[in-house]
């Protein structure tokens, strides 16, 4: 089910943020714009303005005058994290410090190329790098506010302690399923039934290495879109399918809370700001203009 992970210069370059207070964000989603984060809009002109800005910076290649297609959804998908971003760090009362505008102006300052670049290009990368760098700083919460979020939805977390079974059929998953209701347990069931290389020793476990949890965004960069929809919406201890993927059908269980406690404060506590700012995206209320396609909260992307 792994996939090769998509890369992009400018999400790379840029910390894979946004603009800090950018004006063109309301307060009211409308069809005038590119996107909306929980009813917060980005107008679709201010959108495009941005756009030739970094054509013509040489962010990226016009074509008949226009970003191209995929490159917008790249933009796209960056100025929507970090009106998330924004969002994320004041209802969870985290501050953006003047300090750290400053050491990151004094940087930018530094760079030989900063100074070429159109302001509103300087203010991305100032602003990108600013909130890339509050998020860094983020301590975990406490272990019971892990757990709360945790317990209504493990996505929420930014954090997914993952097994599955995978069959050819659905009505193989179907059988699954009546078995796991029945009272088998669900590694014997992987291991006797499951398609998956490996499963009979793992018992369908999808750990890293020793930790049987993983952040989110790196299973969001790796696996298969229809089976993280699938991941997402599955609640703790509840088997959850059958979910057909391209591989065949799965049926997915995410661990009691109890059960990977502290993997799941291991894997909050290696990058806080970005693990949970994950979680709250894979939650949030995220449309983008039909123009461009859908986004897909479980895997953070617009197809």
């Amino acid at each position: 089910m792994i996939k090769s992970p998509r890369t992009s210069r400018f999400a790379a370059a840029l910390a894979a943020t946004c603009l800090l207070g950018l004006t063109a964000c309301g307060s009211v989603s409308s069809s005038s714009d590119a996107f909306s984060v929980n009813g917060t809009g980005y107008a679709e002109e201010d959108f495009n303005k941005l756009s030739d800005v970094l054509v013509s910076a040489g962010q990226f290649t016009a074509i008949n005058g226009k970003i191209k297609a995929a490159d917008a959804i790249v933009v796209l998908r960056t100025l929507i994290r970090y009106e998330a971003f924004l969002q994320f760090t004041k209802e969870n009362d985290v501050k953006i410090l003047e300090s750290d505008k400053a050491e990151v102006l004094k940087n930018a300052n530094a760079d030989e190329k900063y100074p070429t670049y159109p302001k509103e290009l300087q203010d991305v990368l100032v602003n990108f790098n600013i909130a890339d760098v509050t998020l860094k700083k983020m301590a975990p919460p406490a272990i019971g506010e892990i757990e709360k979020l945790y317990s209504d939805s493990p996505a929420s977390a930014g954090v997914l302690c993952l097994s599955h079974i995978l069959v050819k059929t659905e009505a193989e998953a179907k059988t699954v399923l009546a078995d796991l209701k029945s009272g088998t347990k669900f590694a014997d069931v992987a291991a006797k039934k499951s398609i998956e290389p490996g499963a009979d020793k793992s018992g369908g476990s999808l750990a890293n290495g020793d930790q049987p949890c993983q952040a989110l965004a790196n299973l969001q960069t790796s696996f298969d879109k229809d089976f993280m929809i699938g991941a997402v919406a599955a609640k703790p201890g509840v088997a959850t399918g059958p979910i057909k993927s391209s591989f065949g059908y799965h049926i997915i269980l995410s661990a009691p809370f109890a059960e990977v406690k502290d993997s799941v404060a291991t894997v909050v506590a290696e990058n806080p700001g970005a693990t949970l700012l994950a979680g709250y995206m894979s939650q949030a209320d995220i449309k983008v203009n039909s123009t461009y396609g859908v986004w897909n909260g479980a895997t953070a992307t617009i197809s």
